[in-house]
């Protein structure tokens, strides 16, 4: 094969992972999306429960379909089931937060995981940070003060559940490093096996019988997005480089400001898209000086 060839290619496996990547986007934002409706309805809990069910559901029944074997397995498992604690923490975090808030700020809030990633992989990984990049992390959480406004005005304490929900997906992302072994099939479903345990135990205290049909088929729907949007990450990872693949989560920004608009009437303010564009344009930047893993 002429090299020619080999950046052909390459370049169709980078388009491709991008084409995941924004179906990952996009079932996220479908996700989203009716969770904050059906917060109205039902508890947190109790919607994270019905998702992780389904989820949990799907991911087996697709395995075992695939006669893959073994997919309980992992050469680590305390690391494991941190990693599905944090995802599970982070969700009720994240989901807590999309009730309190309009869309737009909660998502554009979570864009700070990157940061908070890279503060992670310095404190536990030992990862170098150069000055420059500690600069670009500093004035990447000031479009978190633009957006708050902390001691400005009336402070939403909601926006707390989405800057935790952040930390703990930044810890979930990091921990998923340690895994490589395992592969994708098998830390997917230990994570969807750890996070409806954990929210099994939850749901005695906020368990609630849905009498209408349609709510049953959105709650059930999570569950599908929810497998999907992993599943495509995953896929997008393994056919691009994250230096193209990440950029492609601020494209959220799109459908939320859609979704919210058309489903819930929100309007984001001037602070909101400031923010936005301070946190993009830094995280872009964080992700060029990142070292290549």
């Amino acid at each position: 094969m002429n090299q020619s060839q080999v950046f052909a290619n390459k370049r169709s496996s980078t388009f491709i992972g991008i084409v995941f990547a924004m179906l990952a986007v996009f079932f996220f934002c479908v996700q989203d999306v009716q969770v904050k409706y059906l917060s109205s309805f039902y508890a947190i809990f109790h919607i994270i429960w019905t998702k992780s069910l389904v989820q949990f559901i799907i991911v087996f029944l697709v395995l075992f379909i695939k006669k893959r074997k073994h997919f309980f397995t992992s050469s680590n498992y305390k690391i494991q089931y941190l990693r599905g604690a944090s995802y599970f923490i982070a969700t009720i975090l994240f989901f807590y937060g999309l009730k309190n808030l309009p869309m737009t700020t909660a998502v554009t809030l979570s864009f700070v995981a990157p940061f908070i990633v890279s503060l992670l992989g310095w404190l536990l990984l030992k990862e170098r940070v150069e000055l420059k990049r500690w600069l670009v992390i500093i004035f990447g959480f000031t479009g978190v003060l633009i957006i708050t406004r902390p001691g400005i005005g009336e402070f939403n304490w909601a926006s707390l559940y989405v800057l935790s929900a952040a930390f703990f997906w930044s810890l979930f992302q990091i921990l998923s490093r340690y895994l490589k072994e395992d592969g994708p099939a098998n830390t997917l479903m230990l994570s969807s096996t750890v996070c409806f345990i954990l929210a099994s135990f939850c749901i005695p205290f906020f368990w609630s019988w849905i009498n209408d049909y349609k709510l049953f088929l959105m709650l059930t729907g999570l569950g599908i997005w929810a497998a999907l949007a992993e599943y495509y990450m995953i896929k997008a990872y393994m056919k691009a480089l994250a230096s193209f693949i990440a950029p492609v989560f601020y494209f959220m920004i799109v459908w939320y400001t859609i979704f919210g608009y058309f489903v819930f009437a929100e309007i984001p303010d001037f602070y909101t898209i400031l923010g936005c564009t301070v946190i993009i344009i830094f995280g872009l930047l964080n992700l060029k000086l990142a070292p290549k893993i």
